[in-house]
């Protein structure tokens, strides 16, 4: 009986651990719609699919980094199969599950028994944000190639721990065809593994000699290996795109640095085995890539190796400092030392939310508890535990409160602010409630645990299916309204420009079928062709006032009645549409009430009320220029 009963607890184990990992994703990582640089890949495949169209973009008119990458292709075939919003709701779905089982096949291959569990589930609620202002992210909750590539480096590194050297360094090829900056990031970490088994994969190092070859011979891409970027280019690089540069950095994302450097350090000297190994290889990569990012690129202002981004190896930094903090946690708890692991969840939550260096005396304070321990009673260790809880429940009240601030902006609507995600969300929260169901999984007899799975696990995940779709209603609206050129009622010539003022390529790219004549997003590529940003910023100059005075407009510190009736004044739209040697917008979609007659309208309705949301219009730059009064003065200032 007991030999029939175990493969039954292991096989309910199994479906019930699955079954919340993948709840857990579709919970906190909620699809964001075509967002981020999402837009900037689904751009790529349509360029590939309709170059006659998108090659006068000024994103890809000079050249862009999508020939780098397979991924632009493989969208255009998708894209002749399904519309762009739903290839990019099942990429994000796929990319996503994709990920959280790469990452537990690769903690499988370097951790024990029920600690790799833990890890897992680390990995999967943690804060996963790394690098400049929280802009990346492993595991993304939008469809790039980024998910897949980081997929694929962890299978090749769960593969490659377990010596299977062949297949694990043939993802890393596949990878590398996906996303060839995350997977060289974490070739690094890779590389630094190797030579601690072998010292011989130093001899890697001679592969930089045929490459300073074809540097010096100019050969593309390695031309630029020497190349320094002259001063303007330097300028649009720092203004616009500051992640670059680690010398720019804000203290928050080098305290973010800080500590998961200091979790892998403490990983590295008190984990044995491979997960130890592979902390001492994150610490080591980690250092040399980012020091040769800062050397390469804040100080001798290189321009292959600013492309190259050697910053993005914090992305495998940090996906192993949360996995140790999960061994951490999985170790303090089968202790039962629990006032030790709720000053690991205290630490986790002052570092992830922002309070500075406070989480280095928590820290301190960790690394010292068996000297603490054997000098304190019972009784104190128990008080320090309540102490710790009352720190973390004063900070998750505080955030709860900042939370329903929102909530209650949204007017308590789901669809427009999901409170419940940012509240699971919070650092430790998830985690918490999974490794509490963990615990007392094991406590449960086996048709208990099948009624669990039934009541518990499966409703949750169909409420997280039904609730990952989170785009705002005028979001999802706008991606469904894709390759309707004809929508604002007038026909669009084929060779059209269009600046639509609201930070947007999506109005262009995908519900206009046209290029985009200057959207914030065309700022990504400055830093892979100089004359992509003396292009950008003779057009940010041209549509600058536009961009201001909407700025303006949208100031919730202006009374209702003064944003109502906020437009764009007559002298930027002179400037933007007056024509000069360089190229102008053949048409400007605006969202205010203009004086001057529009060619065309679109109005989306909220869903819920049944009231128009927004109305956007459609200006014809020639007919703006005959319709605007003569002052030509205006223009020139």
């Amino acid at each position: 009986m007991s030999r029939a009963s175990k493969p039954s607890r292991d096989w309910l184990a199994v479906v019930a651990g699955s079954l919340l990992g993948v709840l857990l994703l579709l919970h906190i990582r909620r699809y964001a719609g075509i967002n981020h640089d999402a837009v900037l890949y689904m751009g790529q495949g349509l360029l590939h699919r309709w170059p006659e169209i998108y090659s006068a973009d000024p994103f890809f008119s000079h050249g862009s980094q999508e020939k780098f990458s397979l991924f632009p292709r493989l969208l255009a075939l998708a894209f002749g199969v399904a519309p762009p919003p739903l290839v990019f709701l099942l990429g994000t779905l796929g990319s996503l599950l994709l990920f959280g089982a790469a990452s537990w096949c690769c903690l499988r291959a370097m951790m024990p028994a029920g600690q790799r569990f833990w890890s897992w589930l680390a990995v999967l609620t943690l804060p996963s944000s790394y690098g400049f202002a929280g802009m990346f992210a492993y595991g993304e909750q939008f469809f790039t190639p980024r998910t897949l590539a980081e997929a694929l480096c962890l299978l090749a590194i769960g593969l490659l721990s377990l010596r299977r050297w062949v297949i694990g360094f043939g993802m890393l090829a596949v990878a590398t065809v996906l996303h060839p900056l995350q997977t060289i990031a974490a070739s690094i970490i890779i590389w630094m593994w190797l030579i601690q088994r072998d010292r011989r994969w130093l001899h890697a190092l001679w592969v930089l000699l045929p490459v300073g070859v074809l540097a010096a011979l100019g050969v593309a891409p390695f031309g630029g290996l020497f190349v320094r970027m002259d001063p303007p280019w330097m300028e649009s690089l720092h203004r616009f795109t500051a992640q670059l540069f680690v010398g720019r950095w804000r203290a928050s994302e080098y305290v973010l640095l800080a500590f998961d450097l200091c979790v892998l350090l403490y990983g590295w000297r008190s984990l044995r085995g491979t997960l130890g190994q592979w902390c001492l290889a994150a610490l080591a990569g980690g250092v040399a890539g980012i020091a040769s990012s800062y050397v390469l690129v804040d100080v001798l202002h290189l321009a292959l190796p600013a492309g190259l981004q050697l910053w993005r190896v914090h992305w495998l930094l940090h996906w192993l400092a949360m996995a140790t903090i999960g061994a951490f946690l999985w170790r303090d708890v089968m202790a039962r030392d629990f006032p030790r692991a709720l000053l690991l969840c205290l630490i986790v939550v002052f570092a992830a939310g922002g309070f500075g260096l406070g989480w280095c005396a928590g820290m301190a304070l960790y690394l010292g508890w068996s000297l603490l321990q054997s000098r304190s009673s019972e009784a104190f260790l128990r008080l320090l535990g309540g102490l710790f809880v009352l720190g973390i429940l004063v900070v998750f009240g505080n955030f709860v409160l900042s939370e329903w601030v929102f909530f209650r902006m949204a007017h308590y609507r789901l669809d427009l602010y999901a409170i419940d995600r940012r509240v699971l969300a919070f650092p430790m929260f998830a985690l918490a409630l999974a490794a509490t169901m963990a615990v007392y999984w094991s406590k449960l007899p086996p048709r208990t645990r099948i009624i669990v799975i039934c009541i518990v696990l499966f409703p949750l995940l169909t409420v997280g299916l039904l609730r990952w779709d989170s785009r705002p209603p005028i979001n999802r609206t706008i991606e469904q309204a894709a390759f309707q050129s004809g929508i604002f009622g007038t026909p669009l010539p084929s060779d059209a420009q269009i600046y639509w003022d609201d930070d947007s390529l999506i109005g262009p790219w995908l519900v206009l079928k046209r290029a985009s004549y200057f959207s914030p997003g065309h700022l990504a590529g400055l830093v892979f062709n100089r004359e992509t940003a003396v292009d950008t910023n003779n057009r940010l100059g041209r549509v600058m006032p536009i961009i201001e005075e909407g700025l303006r407009c949208r100031d919730r510190s202006l009374p209702l009645e003064a944003r109502e009736h906020c437009h764009i004044s007559d002298g930027a739209l002179r400037r933007a549409c007056t024509a000069t040697s360089e190229r102008r917008p053949d048409y400007l979609v605006l969202h205010y009430d203009q004086p001057q007659h529009a060619v065309g309208e679109w109005t989306i309705a909220d869903p819920v009320t049944g009231e128009a949301a927004v109305t956007y219009k459609l200006f014809r730059c020639t007919d703006l220029l005959a319709e605007l009064p003569p002052k030509p003065e205006e223009g020139q200032h």
